[in-house]
């Protein structure tokens, strides 16, 4: 149940107020405080190329959204040419526009190691505002050299859109992309949707309900509460007891997905029949991974005052507060008979200032690739559970390659390249990501670093593939 958004900077006609836009960003990261690790970044514009682009252009709000990807601002000239080459050749970086046939900018890249949708383990330089748009273009044009691909007279443009006034009407929204993760083709639409629903309600498709069942406060999270309200007319069954629903859109709220597929590599020499890795699904109910985590809130919001929260702590800090923390009230409850039988499944709002996409999108919301790039390198080999779940069910497996094929728009022969370049070059990459570890902005375990160096270890025992 979507409804188009108002792009136009026109005042409403009725008063002296503008009409609310959504305005989305899209942010990704690479190779940020790590300019000069060569075969790491090649490594890592692979899985961009193959994981995170295609996701990305596929997305069926393409042009509803800016997309950000920010990089070291010493990157590598070759590295940076490389990237910003692909980028171009893809059509990311401009598109026409329908009604006027000029370009304008879609994707930008910024030479900067500061990062505006950030969790609370994230080290901030003093200047940097999270979810803070104004900030962040006025960041960008202070610096013209740290544009590495798009226009600062572009950015200038964009600056003036969300000018102080014009952007207090509006709701912003910060989505997370990681360079070597990828999301749904629709999610970002589903995103845009779903906060239309909840911050612009008036402009929805369905009406929220003035009165509610009682019981439905007293339901746990993700019981579907469509089913918990009796058609009109059904006589067999009882009335329930009802209480009024005054719905009051939030300050901000945070989305992120439920389910994932995990996308591992394989050695193509000793496993000939994985020759473009291999695939598990991954189901979160207590925790968020960080492909698809989404920020939004008003433009009249103060961002800073909206909280940084690891991607692992968000559910966890935020169901148990309610709406209270976000300033909402009441619940976005709609009457059956006017569900779309036919549509996306209703996200259950249960209230709190958190989200989990758990339908709507064919269900598997992002997609991450697990390889010795990983900053972290955590779940670098799939764990007992995910191996236990495709023993148990193995009709999973051709079901997530069709998936991955038809939803994320990833192509067999990008993942068969990119599971061979890491074949020959694994070694080099874990090498140099042992050496960026301990960068700024990135994780310094020990864990991490003791698993990379058993590939460093066997760099110069071992010739040929490797064993996953």
């Amino acid at each position: 149940a979507q409804q188009s958004m108002t792009t136009s900077t026109a005042k409403t006609t009725e008063s002296n107020e503008y009409s609310p836009r959504l305005i989305h960003i899209l942010e990704t990261r690479f190779m940020q405080n790590q300019p000069n690790l060569i075969q790491l970044a090649k490594a890592r514009i692979h899985l961009l190329k193959t994981i995170c682009l295609p996701t990305v252009l596929g997305q069926t709000a393409w042009g509803e959204f800016l997309w950000v990807i920010r990089t070291d601002p010493a990157l590598d000239d070759g590295i940076k040419k490389e990237l910003v080459q692909m980028l171009n050749e893809s059509g990311a970086l401009v598109a026409k526009d329908d009604d006027t046939g000029k370009e304008r900018a879609m994707t930008y890249v910024i030479g900067s190691n500061d990062n505006y949708i950030v969790s609370n383990s994230t080290t901030l330089s003093p200047s940097v505002r999270p979810f803070d748009i104004r900030a962040m273009l006025s960041e960008a044009l202070s610096k013209p050299e740290s544009i590495f691909a798009g226009k600062a007279e572009s950015i200038q443009l964009l600056f003036d859109e969300v000018s102080s006034e014009r952007v207090a009407n509006d709701v912003l929204l910060w989505t997370r992309l990681d360079a070597d993760d990828g999301l749904n083709i629709g999610y970002m639409e589903y995103i845009q949707s779903q906060a239309i629903r909840y911050f612009l309600p008036d402009r929805y498709d369905r009406e929220i309900r003035k009165e509610i069942p009682e019981k439905i406060k007293k339901e746990i999270p993700g019981v579907k509460i469509k089913q918990e309200i009796p058609e009109k007319g059904n006589a067999t069954e009882e009335p329930p007891k009802l209480i009024k629903n005054t719905f009051t859109p939030p300050q901000w709220t945070y989305w992120c997905a439920s389910l994932n597929i995990d996308w591992f590599l394989t050695d193509p020499i000793h496993d000939p029949h994985h020759k473009n890795g291999t695939v598990y699904p991954v189901m979160h109910v207590k925790a968020c991974v960080t492909p698809g985590v989404t920020v939004a809130l008003r433009g009249s919001f103060d961002p800073l005052q909206v909280p940084r929260l690891d991607h692992d702590k968000i559910i966890s800090h935020l169901r148990p507060q309610g709406g209270k923390i976000c300033e909402r009230t009441g619940l976005s409850v709609f009457d059956p008979e006017d569900t779309d039988n036919d549509g996306p499944e209703e996200e259950v709002d249960d209230g709190t200032c958190f989200h989990m996409v758990r339908g709507g999108i064919s269900k598997i919301a992002s997609l991450r690739s697990r390889t010795p790039t990983s900053a972290g390198m955590m779940g670098v080999n799939p764990d007992p559970n995910q191996m236990g779940s495709v023993k148990r069910q193995p009709k999973l497996i051709p079901v997530m390659w069709q998936i991955l094929k038809t939803h994320f728009k990833v192509s067999n022969e990008d993942l068969l390249a990119t599971n061979a370049y890491f074949a020959e070059h694994i070694y080099d990459i874990a090498e140099e990501n042992a050496r960026g570890q301990c960068t700024a902005g990135h994780s310094c375990k020990s864990s991490s670093k003791d698993l990379l160096q058993q590939y460093v270890d066997l760099k110069g025992e071992m010739s040929g593939g490797f064993d996953i």
